[in-house]
């Protein structure tokens, strides 16, 4: 009986041992690759590349910030205080992109080229509602410009590097990766600034950052790195290069933005002001009190919202299909147009949803 079961589990173990052999066979005749033979091939190929040849093109377009500002402590005495920040440099003749709050307030503004040169910047013109400043410095010599993408063609799930002078840290730029994890975010900042047309990113954006460029893995621009949410971890957000490009183009040009003008005055739906409006004979008295937009409150005398066929008690509910919660978000999203665009107003009046197109007029 003994020698039967030792001849059985000799059988069984011949054929295990047949069965493991027949599928490395079978798994050898197949290529397997597990790491490309050529580490600069496509995203497309299934492999994230090396980032070093992007970083090496990336990085003479990066510059360090450091401000200095003159604050009173508790005993209200001046004290100089400084602060760091990142930049971009957007032309050979040394313009300069960075975040409107890393130069606020300013007193002397130096640049730090990525090779140690420093140079005093001045401001050539600020956007502080969407956090664009414009730098210029001076140099002998041409700077290099990085490339720009339109931030359009980002996708959801597309990789970008985020690059800057993170903590003010001395050396090399820090570099940290992640993927686009949403488009046209809006973000209300610490300092109430309401920001649209953000980009949303896991790629860690850390202090000091701010105003560095986020790039494709083409080293392209497509966003300022502006904000963190904070108490969230891989929640970062950059200004979209659509966007600064709009600014850029009208400080060159206007030394100023061009700021659009829709003839409205409008406020943040609440439920107190449902209950007033209703009170005062507007046919609001049975919306949902929790529905978000403005509502309209004046309109200019033959300005373009009366043109367009807007009324008071009107409620703006989007503006170009984007959703407008509050006033501010609606001011921030109009900005971005310039005088002589065409926006759609999608409305809610006495109950019915309308769309009415008007074309913006300029201050």
């Amino acid at each position: 009986m003994e020698f039967k079961y030792d001849k059985i589990c000799f059988v069984k173990l011949f054929i295990y041992f047949i069965f493991v052999f027949a599928i490395l066979l079978s798994c050898s005749q197949e290529e397997v690759t597990l790491i490309p033979d050529d580490p600069k091939s496509e995203i497309s190929d299934g492999y994230l590349p090396s980032l070093n040849n992007t970083i090496e093109i990336v990085s003479p377009s990066v510059v360090a910030i450091n401000t200095s500002t003159v604050a009173l402590d508790r005993f209200f005495i001046p004290r100089v205080r400084s602060a760091d920040g990142s930049g971009v440099i957007i032309s050979k003749d040394g313009y300069i992109i960075t975040n409107d709050h890393v130069i606020s307030d300013a007193r002397e503004i130096s640049v730090f080229l990525n090779d140690g040169q420093n140079f005093t910047a001045e401001i050539i013109g600020r956007v502080p509602y969407s956090d664009i400043a414009l730098l210029k410095i001076n140099t002998d010599f041409d700077l290099t410009p990085i490339a720009t993408s339109k931030s359009e063609n980002l996708k959801v799930g597309d990789w970008v590097i985020a690059i800057g002078n993170a903590f003010g840290l001395v050396g090399t730029p820090t570099v940290t990766v992640g993927i686009v994890s949403a488009k046209e975010r809006v973000m209300v900042t610490e300092d109430d600034r309401t920001l649209t047309d953000m980009i949303q990113t896991d790629a860690a954006i850390n202090e000091g950052n701010s105003g560095g460029p986020l790039v494709n893995l083409k080293g392209e621009l497509v966003g300022i790195n502006s904000t963190i949410m904070r108490g969230a971890e891989g929640i970062g957000f950059a200004i979209s290069s659509d966007l600064v490009q709009r600014y850029i183009d009208d400080l060159l040009e206007f030394g100023v933005v061009q700021i659009p003008k829709d003839g409205i005055e409008a406020r943040t739906i609440d439920s107190n002001l449902l209950l007033t409006l209703c009170e005062y004979g507007y046919n609001v008295c049975d919306l949902d009190e929790n529905l978000k937009g403005i509502v309209v409150l004046e309109i200019e005398d033959e300005g373009v919202a009366e043109k367009s066929g807007i009324i008071p008690g009107d409620i703006i509910l989007s503006i170009n299909d984007k959703p407008v919660r509050t006033n501010g978000e609606y001011i921030s999203w109009m900005y971005n147009y310039r005088p002589g665009e065409e926006i759609k107003l999608n409305l809610l009046r006495d109950n019915q949803e309308l769309e009415i197109f008007l074309k913006l007029d300029k201050y």
